[in-house]
């Protein structure tokens, strides 16, 4: 099919878009079109519509750099334990949960694909098949046993405790089979897992220092306080994905050097980023603002060993 305005066609358009991801120039890409016969106005118009074509695929390959600002020497790969920003992306990278919430706040399926109970008390999980952990084990039924109840013993110090405190009864009814026994029932069972905390591991896991999931991508290196690096698992469960080749994520605590890393090109992104520094970011070439709705609270903790007016 051909363009009116620029008398280029589809597939004019994809030696363009070609040529934009191996990284030419403005200048060279206005040369070809020159070249192709399109006029010099009209060749805007087919640089645009390229440009946006391809922003708007995906594309393989490539390494993410970002920068948090919330990282410490006690950071951690074990899920249960997770307390940080920083844990988080962490563990998204290398685990997956049974569920998860969508952009939209919904809950969606992930190494579960479907959860049925008839009176919201005892649950029946089954599992995706053809999921394997980073060592190449298969995900069954015992992974995901052994990931719930460890959030019920003391000795692990899990940051969901509390939470995790509804389930009583857990069950292997078969590889890829879980029962799940709530004390009370709880029709929101599948959206309280999709809590970061509740990735699965592999059963019997006691040192995390491997990182090994089921997750996108496989550890590299991890410095507590410093950087992790994780690698595409090219035996993603997803089929096509990840996208990246590999992404690292680095901790720098101060707003003003982790902008600065950022507009010098250290890095591909920066989190948290302060009012100031969005009104200078915004004015510059390159850089987009990017807005997330989220779930975020701030505590108001009351005391209940005390009476109003009271001295401690």
């Amino acid at each position: 099919m051909t363009d009116k305005i620029t008398n280029w066609t589809s597939a004019d358009d994809a030696v363009v878009e070609n040529a934009i991801r191996r990284g030419a120039s403005r200048r060279e890409l206005l040369k070809m079109l020159l070249a192709g016969g399109a006029a010099i106005a009209a060749g805007g118009v087919v640089l645009g519509r390229a440009t946006q074509a391809v922003a708007a695929t995906p594309v393989s390959g490539g390494t993410f750099k970002a920068a948090g600002w919330s990282s410490s020497t006690a950071d951690t790969l074990d899920p249960a334990k997770a307390s940080l920003s920083t844990d988080y992306v962490r563990c998204c990278s290398l685990y997956n949960r049974l569920t998860f919430l969508d952009k939209d706040g919904k809950t969606q399926m992930e190494l579960a694909e479907s959860f049925d109970s008839k009176d919201a008390k005892t649950w029946t999980v089954k599992l995706r098949k053809g999921v394997t952990f980073h060592d190449g084990k298969d995900l069954t039924a015992d992974d995901v046993v052994f990931s719930l109840k460890r959030h019920l013993d003391k000795a692990v110090g899990s940051k969901v405790a509390k939470i995790a405190a509804q389930m009583t009864g857990f069950k292997a009814v078969d590889k890829s089979t879980v029962e799940i026994a709530l004390a009370d029932p709880n029709a929101d069972l599948p959206t309280i897992l999709a809590l970061h905390h509740f990735m699965i591991v592999q059963d019997g896991t006691t040192d995390f220092s491997k990182g090994n999931g089921t997750g996108a991508f496989v550890l590299e290196t991890f410095e507590p306080g410093v950087r992790s690096v994780v690698t595409k698992n090219k035996n993603y469960w997803k089929s096509g994905k990840p996208y990246l080749d590999s992404f690292e994520f680095i901790a720098i605590s101060d707003d003003s050097a982790r902008v600065n890393a950022l507009l010098s090109g250290d890095i591909n992104f920066a989190a948290s980023i302060n009012p100031r520094a969005m009104k200078l970011i915004s004015g510059q070439q390159g850089f987009e603002l990017s807005k997330t709705t989220a779930g975020n609270y701030t505590d108001l903790n009351i005391r209940l060993d005390m009476e109003p007016g009271k001295k401690a």
